[in-house]
């Protein structure tokens, strides 16, 4: 090769040697500003459980019925007692946990603060198609128990960024007695409605305690927005069962009534507000009611020393409101 060849060829071998140069470091600046591939998994599993625990205070009102019935006279109805529950103040406790991001466990008890207030008449038909033949009025009666349990499971099925809405499957306990003392009578002795009377003031004549057992189905629906979250829920049931007893302490009477298959259904209403993460305010509206349930019935004559069991001739239902304001603390 002549050198006048040679010097011809070496310009073209550096052009190139730095076009390659050129596009080699292009190539690996390109790569340094290609980001790695990102891979995101999505689970149901929470990283952690959230706790929730509440004090309350509420204020309930209400009215109970109790009923005699002669079977073997077609069901006639030969006795009502209304009980009423005039004002009693609750307090509650409760606490949630939130398992999972769609199941939510919560439990509450709420129960008297002392005595309430209460009213009851006592009606009797003791000549059926006629109108009532007895009556006695007790203004002196005490509400000495009102205990309200619930526990249930609240899952997610549907929501969106604001609204869920959920499915309720729990169980309800509710239990409610009175004292009646001293009262007014009217009574049918020697002819109709002639003999009129006043009990002794503060003389203990009635007793009556319900006691109801419930598993329930139910909806409920919530929204949040911010710092503000509204929310209700409607439940019920086919399968109550209850019990029922009432003590004429002035006769030595006691009678245990037992009750099963009737309904019950009840609304809740709530208005919560955070005032800060952690820390929460909640009012509420409360509304439940018992359908009239038909039941057996033993009567104990203490004094006589007799028993008598008395098919389907015990009646009882009962109906609450309450509304409450609740401190709630979350963790």
């Amino acid at each position: 090769m002549t050198i006048t060849r040679l010097q011809k060829m070496l310009p073209l071998k550096w052009t190139a040697v730095t076009t390659a140069t050129l596009l080699l470091t292009a190539l690996q600046a390109h790569a340094a500003t290609v980001e790695p591939e990102t891979t995101v998994e999505v689970s149901s599993e929470r990283t952690g459980v959230q706790f929730t625990g509440r004090l309350g205070l509420g204020y309930l009102t209400g009215e109970a019925n109790e009923y005699v019935y002669w079977a073997d006279r077609g069901g006639h109805t030969a006795s009502k007692l209304t009980w009423e529950i005039n004002s009693v103040y609750m307090f509650g406790v409760g606490g949630s946990v939130d398992a999972l991001s769609w199941l939510t466990f919560n439990g509450d008890l709420w129960f008297n603060i002392g005595d309430g207030d209460g009213h009851m008449e006592d009606y009797d038909w003791l000549v059926p198609g006629m109108a009532w033949t007895d009556q006695s009025v007790h203004d002196d009666t005490d509400v000495t128990t009102a205990m309200m349990f619930d526990i249930n499971a609240a899952m997610t099925m549907f929501s969106t960024d604001r609204v869920s809405f959920t499915g309720i499957v729990g169980f309800r306990r509710d239990s409610f007695e009175w004292d009646a003392r001293g009262g007014d009578y009217l009574y049918s002795i020697n002819g109709f409605r002639d003999t009129a009377g006043t009990f002794p003031s503060g003389e203990l004549g009635i007793s009556y305690e319900q006691i109801f057992n419930v598993p329930y189905l139910g909806i409920g629906i919530a929204g949040d927005f911010e710092r503000i979250h509204i929310a209700a829920k409607v439940t019920g049931s086919a399968f109550v069962s209850g019990e029922a007893t009432d003590i004429h302490h002035m006769r030595n009477l006691v009678t245990v009534d037992d009750f099963s298959g009737e309904n019950m259904w009840a609304v809740d209403i709530s208005f919560g507000y955070d005032i800060s993460d952690s820390i929460g305010l909640k009012a509420a509206y409360f509304y439940e009611k018992y359908d009239t349930m038909t039941g057996d019935s033993t009567w104990d004559f203490k004094s006589e020393g007799i028993t008598q069991d008395l098919p389907d001739s015990a009646g009882a239902d009962l109906e609450t409101s309450m509304f409450s304001l609740t401190l709630m603390y979350s963790f």
